[in-house]
């Protein structure tokens, strides 16, 4: 397991070598994300599962900078439907697929959003 902090011991990055995140590491994202990344999905941390922006095969690590929530049902059927995710800004962004948008703009649930 690796930690990393910033100058006021925040934790900037959680991150380990197996596929499945820690109960730590999902309390991270819930406090980032607020609830599921998906656009305009409103269910909250609880409903949630946590997914790899970054394939683990590719990476071989689970980590929060790599990482957001995803409700149940957009974890299923948005990758099914060829969905793909991105971190920009530290911050979970979908790409549609092209026969969505054929020019795959990310986009990002602001519904969590604090006002």
């Amino acid at each position: 397991m690796t930690v990393a902090l910033d100058d006021m011991r925040a934790v900037t990055a959680l991150s380990g070598e197996h596929r499945i995140f820690t109960r730590r590491q999902r309390r991270a994202l819930a406090a980032r994300d607020l609830g599921c990344t998906f656009p305009g999905c409103p269910a909250p941390p609880g409903w949630c599962e946590a997914h790899h922006a970054t394939d683990y095969a590719i990476t071989g690590q689970t980590s929060v900078d790599d990482g957001g929530l995803v409700c149940g049902y957009d974890h299923r059927e948005r990758v099914r439907q060829g969905w793909t995710t991105r971190m920009i800004n530290g911050r979970m962004w979908w790409i549609p697929p092209p026969w969505i948008d054929p020019n795959q703009t990310p986009v990002r649930n602001s519904y969590h959003d604090k006002n």
